[in-house]
Parts: structure tokens; sequence; C-alpha cells
């Protein structure tokens, strides 16, 4: 009897440890909330409860890949600037970060965003024939927040079984996390079975985990982020700068690519002469049925979704014989198929110097024409 009591005292006596610990984590992350919002690593973006730590009321989650950045000061990034009592920015995603991984992150954080807005930077590059690759999804898919979207009472069953078909499609290559996934696809299909508790289980240590690795990291955080008067903003003087900073960096070729991308990546071919057969590209993808997917996962969570489109650099794209008309076209008939979408089109500067910085990425006036669309739907 001693032992049975002595066992039951231990667990006790851990959860208590452990609850207590958690409570160490929440309180040390939310001391530095706006640092952490600022932390760009894939633990910060894993972690369903980290998120709802550093969104607040004036916060505005933008979901996107490769391009976006760190807010640093001003005079040396141009894109850092949505940093303000009435509005910031909480960025999540990196390199091959596409539609499907956010709409797991959207249903895991959802009830954090209580200004009901968020916004989807579209690479047209997420649209190649293949879609979302398998390897990186793998490398980059949460499970702390596929489970936080599978408890998301608010989002349909259509839409969870969507994802879990295309998360197992995906993981084919990955055996231990498919596994794993395979079993909270059976609980979420067959409630009355063990893997219910598993996934119940594995809920509470996803989370636990998740928190854990980036509290490891609090110690590499920086609190001191540039914040400005968004009121007071000048956009067509902060255009002004970009236009400079810009031309600063991109003097070695005619395409506005910023010199050391130009030397490293695109010379060589530029040598190689104009294309001059030209095609439409992007046209058909498996990523626009994952694009509807977190479009109507969003609708269903009654928020609305401000979707940027990001054009490619034209310039260069048609020097290489790839055209993007369609694609476009396709992107604003998607959005206007969802009435909760609030559609930023920037295909209009594809030929624009210094919108981007490279072929992809968004540039000096890029970042300056975007921000500025993203304050006005933010705060109107």
């Amino acid at each position: 009897m001693r032992k049975i009591f002595a066992i039951i005292a231990g667990i006790g006596l851990f959860a208590l440890i452990v609850c207590g610990f958690k409570l160490h984590m929440n309180a040390s992350i939310e001391k530095h909330a706006e640092g952490v919002r600022n932390h760009r690593t894939y633990e910060r973006f894993w972690s369903r409860d980290v998120q709802k730590h550093i969104i607040k009321d004036n916060t505005l989650v933008i979901f996107g890949s490769s391009e976006l950045t760190s807010i640093n000061d001003m005079e040396e990034d141009i894109s850092s600037f949505l940093n303000g009592d009435e509005m910031n920015v909480v960025t999540i995603g990196s390199g091959y970060f596409q539609s499907l991984s956010h709409a797991i992150t959207l249903g895991a954080i959802s009830d954090s965003i209580t200004s009901k807005k968020v916004a989807l930077f579209l690479s047209p590059q997420w649209f190649d024939a293949n879609g979302t690759d398998a390897d990186a999804f793998a490398s980059r898919m949460s499970e702390d927040e596929l489970l936080g979207f599978l408890n998301n009472p608010y989002i349909s069953n259509e839409q969870k079984s969507y994802i879990l078909d295309r998360t197992v499609t995906l993981l084919s290559e990955s055996p231990t996390q498919l596994k794993r996934v395979q079993r909270y696809q059976n609980a979420h299909v067959n409630k009355l079975t063990f893997d219910t508790v598993y996934l119940k289980i594995m809920n509470q240590y996803w989370r636990y985990r998740s928190e854990f690795e980036l509290y490891k990291q609090l110690n590499d955080v920086c609190d001191n982020i540039p914040s400005y008067d968004l009121a007071e903003l000048d956009f067509d003087k902060i255009l002004q700068q970009a236009e400079i900073q810009g031309r600063e960096a991109c003097t070695n070729n005619d395409f506005g690519i910023y010199n050391e991308y130009w030397d490293e990546y695109v010379e060589d071919e530029y040598k190689e002469g104009e294309v001059l057969e030209k095609n439409q590209i992007y046209i058909e993808s498996p990523e626009y049925m994952d694009l509807d997917c977190f479009l109507d996962v969003a609708n269903e969570l009654e928020i609305e979704v401000l979707l940027v489109c990001i054009p490619v650099n034209e310039r260069w794209y048609a020097y290489k014989g790839n055209l993007c008309d369609e694609y476009y076209n396709k992107i604003a008939d998607v959005a206007s198929e969802h009435e909760n979408v609030t559609f930023i089109d920037m295909s209009d500067y594809a030929n624009e110097k210094y919108f981007l910085k490279d072929v992809m990425h968004l540039g000096w006036k890029g970042w300056t024409r975007i921000n500025e669309r993203l304050y006005q739907e933010f705060t109107k």
C-alpha cells in the first residue's frame, strides 16, 4: 500500500514541477514578448503557445516565406517600420513555408487573433507544377500546431480531413513523422480507439516541448526593437528613401538586382542570352488547392485575409522567357471567390526597379508600398 501511495505522490510531485515550470516559461516569454515577436526562428514559428503569448490586440500576423525579415533600423532596412503603438506585426514563415503549413498554424492560433485580420504573402514560386515539396514540408510542419488545428472546434471536419490527407501524403518519405500523424488521423476519424488517448498525450507533450525549445533561446532575444509613430509616417518620403537604398545596392546590372546576388546567381545565366520564346508559368499547381484551404479555414474562423500578390522581377523573368500574366489573373480569380479576402494586388509593380531586390524577394520599394497598404487595411 505504501508503494502505491509513494507512486501516486511521486506522480503528483512530478505534475506540480511540470506545471510550475510551464508557468515559469509563460512568464519569461511574456516578459520578453516584444523581442520574441521579432525573433525569427523555427522554434518560435512552431509553438502555438509562444505565438499566443506575443500576439496582442494591435498585432497583424503575416504569413509568408523567405521574403519575411526581422525588424531592424529603418535607415538600414526600409522594410522595418510597421512597429508602433497602434499596430505591430509578427511574421511567421521562412523559405519553404507555404499555404498548407500556414493553414495549420492559423487554425492553431486563431483564438489569439483578436483583430480578426491576417496577411498572407503569396510567392509565385509556390505555384510550380509540383506544389509543396515533400521534404521541405516535413522539415517545416509543426506537430504542435497540427494538434492545435485539430483541436479547434470552429474548423469543419472537411478542412481537417483535407489537411490530414495532404499531410500524410507529403510525409510519405518521413516515416517517423508519418506514423505519428497517421495515429492522429485515426484518432480524428475513430474516437473510440487507443489512438485517441495517444493524441491527447502527444497534444500535451508537443505543447510543452515546443514552448521549451523557444524558452532555451531567450538569451538570444533582442528586446530593442525600433518603434515609430505610424500615423505620422510620410510614405512618399519613405519611398524616396527606398529608391536611394535600391539604387545604391544595384550598380552592376539593369534588372534592379542587388550586386552580390547578381554576381553569385544571375550573371552567368545573363551571359547565355535572352530567351526569345516566351511561356506562361505557374498556371497549374496543387498549391491552388492548398491556398483555397487556407482561405476556407480563415473564413470558418471569421478571419479576414489580406492576400498580398507579390510579383516576380518581370524584367528578368521575361529575359529568361517566362511570363506570369495568367498566374496573376488566376490569383485574382481565387481572391474574388472568397468573401473574407481583401486582395492587395502588387502585380502592376512587376516592372518597377527596386520593388524586388533580386528575382523573387521583396525589395526596398516593394516593402514600402506593401507596408503602406497593410497599415491602411489594418487600421481602417
